[in-house]
């Protein structure tokens, strides 16, 4: 079946027709039964779009691409395209960049709050393992001088995924070993920047000894977090599983199976495929074993999981999510899905472990083929709503397409206007009604311009419309910029209309000019104006056009 399938994709990739009429949407991968690609197809299938299978086309209006490349952020049209990735996102989601956001975040929290001890300020031991970073010197430095007999460190690649390059530290001796192959490779710079999977290029991270157990399995929880937008930013939280080992947890063992939780590195335990499903429980099922062995013994409230554990989880997602945003690039239209694991110790305090960029979706039990179909498609819908709204500018909450998802950061509230994307040959157009998803007391206000202060204050609104032309006439009179006639014409002009309102022929005599215009009407033309320009003089030749210019310059 998946040969047929792969065939079949590989002859569509062959066969794509510029001339086919969109709107188009790619996907990255083939249609396996493993993976989230069936999901994503079947959503975009179901709204009529149709799959590109050249990753260089840019004539898409959705891109789902599983890999970071340059060419996608190039390309990409802000407004016009949905794309799932956002450029710079690696400061979280490296296991490298995330240590290094979070510490920067601690350093300034810690030095703009009054008392270090506070709850202002933002404590690392109290969500994320101690941990370092080895392509730093002065981390590794502390790393080395921090390490003591008896201590587990966990030692991981920084760019890498699913547990692959992962081993432990647990003696003087792996130390002294590690030590010694970092050392060669920082006297090596050809090796050093060519490799940046190397041994030099890693964390090194404080290992949780004492983890809660399910049924003496050691086990962690993959929670969804979301990045619905960029502009405005908008934030989901969504539950996910618990993946546990397949082998009792022995601290000291040396079998990696027994340690890492994912499905990559449980394949490989013999016991995988008897007890896969069991590797994999859905939160119901997590509460539930809760509720009934630990409530009482530790004295926790009911429905742990789903209170006191999903909110501390919403609120370290939160804290990671603050220390990129403003490193972020705000565009409308691009998002992202990160998986982030967490740990609980047998204290029941919650603690991050990692954050991973598009988290491979797979389905290979019960649990995750009810789970990922729902997942991908709220997310899509949540993604595309805010986006068409935002394009629109119409208020973007309430969502309709919400229904799992949480709102954990909104930079959009209620109270602000949207503002419609402007695109270049085309204006916008925004409904005057108020939007149907929003109460009528939020209707967009309507700002009066003021109006610019008057040479007349006194008059009425009325009577002031009426004197401009009189007041430019004068005013133009006074600096030579009409030709004679049309000076003339135009005091004239603004004379008759004065005449026929006793209100301004009253306020009129205090301008400046009106006299002159009085006593100057019976004498010769040229005596009226001392000084005319060579420009004047050419127009004072031809009165046919004086009148025309005249006409421009009073009512342009």
């Amino acid at each position: 079946m998946i040969d047929n399938l792969t065939s079949r994709t590989i002859k569509h990739r062959k066969s794509d027709d510029l001339r086919d009429y969109g709107p188009f949407y790619y996907v990255a991968g083939t249609n396996g039964t493993d993976l989230y690609v069936p999901e994503i197809v079947n959503y975009c299938e179901k709204r009529g779009w149709k799959r590109i299978f050249d990753n260089n086309r840019g004539d898409y209006i959705f891109k789902w691409s599983e890999f970071k490349m340059i060419s996608n952020y190039q390309n990409f049209r802000p407004g016009r395209q949905i794309l799932n990735q956002i450029p710079n996102t690696r400061i979280l989601t490296t296991k490298a960049g995330l240590c290094s956001s979070l510490k920067e975040y601690e350093r300034i929290a810690i030095k703009y709050s009054k008392d270090v001890h506070s709850h202002k300020s933002t404590r690392l031991d109290d969500f994320f393992p101690q941990s370092f970073r080895i392509d730093q010197q002065s981390d590794r430095q502390a790393f080395f001088d921090a390490f003591r007999d008896g201590q587990i460190w966990i030692c991981k690649p920084s760019n890498l995924q699913e547990g692959r390059g992962i081993f432990l530290l647990k003696s003087r001796e792996d130390l002294a070993v590690f030590r010694a192959k970092v050392e060669s490779v920082e006297d090596n710079p050809m090796i050093k920047t060519s490799h940046y999977n190397s041994i030099i290029h890693r964390v090194v991270q404080r290992y949780i000894v004492r983890p809660l157990l399910l049924e003496g399995r050691k086990f962690d929880v993959r929670s969804y977090f979301l990045v619905a937008c960029t502009a405005p930013f908008m934030a989901f939280f969504h539950h996910g599983y618990a993946r546990s080992t397949c082998n009792i947890y022995d601290p000291f063992s040396d079998d990696l199976t027994s340690h890492l939780t994912n499905q990559f590195i449980q394949r490989k335990n013999s016991l995988y495929n008897g007890m896969k499903e069991e590797t994999i429980w859905s939160m119901e099922r997590l509460n539930k074993y809760v509720n009934e062995k630990y409530m009482k013994e530790k004295h926790l409230p009911k429905d742990w999981v789903f209170t006191v554990f999903a909110k501390r989880m919403q609120e370290i997602m939160t804290i990671c999510f603050n220390t990129a945003r403003s490193k972020l690039d705000p565009k409308l239209g691009c998002f992202d899905l990160m998986g982030c694991d967490f740990i609980i110790d047998q204290n029941f305090k919650v603690w991050l472990l990692e954050m991973n960029a598009n988290p491979s979706l797979h389905r290979h039990c019960s649990v995750l083929k009810t789970l990922i179909p729902q997942l991908v498609y709220e997310a899509l819908d949540v993604v595309l709503e805010i986006f068409k709204k935002c394009s629109k500018g119409a208020y973007i909450l309430p969502l309709q397409s919400q229904k799992e998802f949480v709102l954990i950061y909104n930079n959009c509230h209620l109270s602000q206007i949207p503002r419609p994307l402007r695109v270049r040959g085309a204006s916008p157009t925004i409904s005057k009604q108020p939007s149907p998803l929003c109460p009528r007391s939020l209707k967009r206000p309507v700002r009066k311009s003021l109006r610019k202060p008057s040479a007349i204050t006194s008059l009425s609104d009325h009577a002031g419309v009426e004197m401009k032309p009189l007041q430019k006439a004068v005013s133009m009179l006074s600096h030579g910029q009409l030709p004679v006639i049309a000076q003339i014409q135009s005091l004239y002009c603004a004379e008759s209309k004065a005449k026929t309102n006793h209100f301004l022929r009253s306020q009129a005599a205090s301008l400046e000019g009106w006299s002159q215009l009085q006593t100057s009407v019976s004498k010769p033309m040229m005596m009226t104006t001392p000084f005319m320009s060579g420009l004047n003089k050419r127009f004072a030749a031809i009165p046919k056009q004086s009148k025309s210019l005249e006409n421009s310059l009073l009512f342009k």
